[in-house]
């Protein structure tokens, strides 16, 4: 099928010179195709259910009301309509589940398009964490499009980690997003280190008195590669808490566009929001692009934003080569001690070996 246009659409539009109000998807989505390699699933053997998304539509539609939206309506639609895997995952009332629910999947030349939606529901005062992760054998040309959404109710916490780590000539376009009620917590870890060109999403929206939402994201382009993210914290209830921490490393002819909105609505007294991104330069022709934006409609709210881009630090750099380090041995282990705080939130041992050995193939070319 054709590409979809008008993806991450930024909530207030800004010059359309800057080339930012929205992005497209430059390849073309190729047309359905079987996904037979279902996912492994790992995790706890009690306190949660597992079961196909689509007996559970009518459940979900009743929940969705209270969430954002995801990448586009188009690409909602598209992902709703064309999926070939997903799960509706339940997790009980009080549970508190003491391994991730891990699903496992793989692209290949039989199994070459993904397209998976997944609905978590934590109920009240429950604890999960999911990881869902996606990788590829050595078929370049694989499409992947995806969607998570949470729902978590009165106390409830969940961190959902997603690792993407697609061959560099596949395509993909994935949304998470997250209704919060009161006391409630998620947290969103978000890996994108693959892909020709990456589209992503990540919205919360925190409805209830004293909730809390994080969106932790890591990403390195090199090459051609193409990336962008549009990240959204609604802030509606008394009390909320809204943080986005962004680190992000750009080679070779890489682009990166990182939207980052933290949205104050009437009523959200003494809610505070943060927005933290940095990103390591290594080449002169990379194009770095960051729209921070900053929405109020309550007075009573604290928000900040930090974004910063540049080089790799001459001080750090010179005192590790002063103890006998090379330049290249430096710079990979500034580069690693950058992105260690967020690797260290996936909480399974071989992906995170996986993420490793990525990133310092990666650093290689520099």
């Amino acid at each position: 099928m054709e590409s979809i246009d008008k993806l991450n659409a930024i909530p207030v539009r800004t010059w359309k010179w800057l080339g930012v109000n929205e992005t497209r998807l430059a390849g073309r989505i190729p047309e359905k195709i079987k996904y037979d390699r279902q996912p492994l699933i790992e995790g706890n053997t009690a306190g949660y259910m597992v079961a196909p998304i689509a007996a559970h539509s009518d459940q979900i539609r009743f929940m969705t009301k209270k969430f954002a939206g995801g990448v586009s309506q188009a690409a909602d639609e598209f992902i709703s309509s064309q999926r070939n895997s997903g799960y509706f995952i339940e997790i009980s009332e009080d549970a508190k589940l003491t391994k991730p629910l891990t699903l496992y999947y793989e692209l290949d030349a039989k199994n070459p398009s993904l397209v998976d939606d997944h609905f978590i529901f934590a109920r009240e005062n429950s604890e999960a964490t999911v990881v869902i992760y996606y990788s590829a054998s050595d078929f370049p040309a694989g499409f992947h499009g995806g969607m998570t959404r949470v729902y978590a109710q009165k106390g409830a916490v969940v961190h959902v980690v997603k690792v993407q780590l697609l061959h560099d000539a596949a395509m993909q376009l994935d949304a998470v997003d997250a209704a919060i009620e009161e006391e409630a917590h998620v947290e969103f870890t978000l890996v994108e280190l693959g892909a020709a060109e990456s589209i992503t999403s990540a919205k919360v929206c925190l409805n209830g008195k004293n909730s809390s939402g994080q969106i932790n994201s890591l990403y390195f382009g090199n090459q051609q590669q193409k990336i962008d993210m549009n990240y959204e914290l609604k802030h509606v209830a008394p009390g909320a808490r809204g943080l986005i921490e962004s680190r992000g490393v750009l080679l070779g002819k890489s682009q990166k566009t990182f939207r980052g909105t933290l949205d104050f609505l009437k009523g959200a007294k003494g809610a505070k929001g943060r927005e933290s991104e940095f990103t390591v330069l290594l080449s002169p022709e990379v194009r770095n692009r960051s729209i921070p934006l900053m929405l109020c409609g309550e007075d009573d709210v604290e928000g900040q934003h930090a974004a910063s881009s540049g080089k790799i630090d001459e001080e750090q750099l010179f005192y590790l080569m002063s103890r006998g380090l090379s330049e290249v041995e430096a710079k990979k282990l500034i580069i690693e001690a950058a992105f260690a705080p967020i690797v260290a939130k996936i909480p399974v041992a071989a992906i995170k070996d996986a993420i490793s050995e990525n990133i310092r193939r990666r650093l290689a070319d520099v």
